[in-house]
């Protein structure tokens, strides 16, 4: 998903996290998407880890897709680099790049798809 870090390689909105460091919670209200840059993060719902995202991998879109509070929860798993996308940013890109969209639907079939294999 390296696509993702050369989209947004100028990205001036990042943040830091240490390990074990919450970067959202199930049942918040989501108004950003995140890009890893460094590091690794643990997506987990009710203490079961879904998946563990490195480099260039989004998460967070979800909740500014349907505006609904967050499913899962996304925490540091080690030192982390992310790129915040704040709504506002994500809406205008998804109006002007269909693209983009495409790409944000397909990060989201193949979690569902990862989902469904576990199930």
């Amino acid at each position: 998903m390296g696509v993702w870090l050369k989209k947004f390689a100028t990205e001036e909105n990042t943040h830091a996290y240490e390990p074990g460091e919450a970067i959202f919670n199930a049942y918040d209200m989501g108004s950003e998407m995140y890009i890893v840059v460094e590091g690794e993060v643990e997506l987990t719902i009710d203490s079961k880890v879904l998946e563990v995202l490195g480099p260039g991998q989004p998460f967070g879109e979800m909740a500014l897709i349907d505006q609904e509070p967050r499913v899962a929860s996304a925490t540091a798993k080690t030192r982390c680099k992310l790129i915040v996308i704040p709504e506002k940013r994500f809406l205008f890109m998804v109006q002007q790049a269909p693209e983009f969209a495409l790409e944000i639907m397909k990060v989201m079939a193949d979690r569902l798809r990862k989902m469904n294999a576990r199930v």
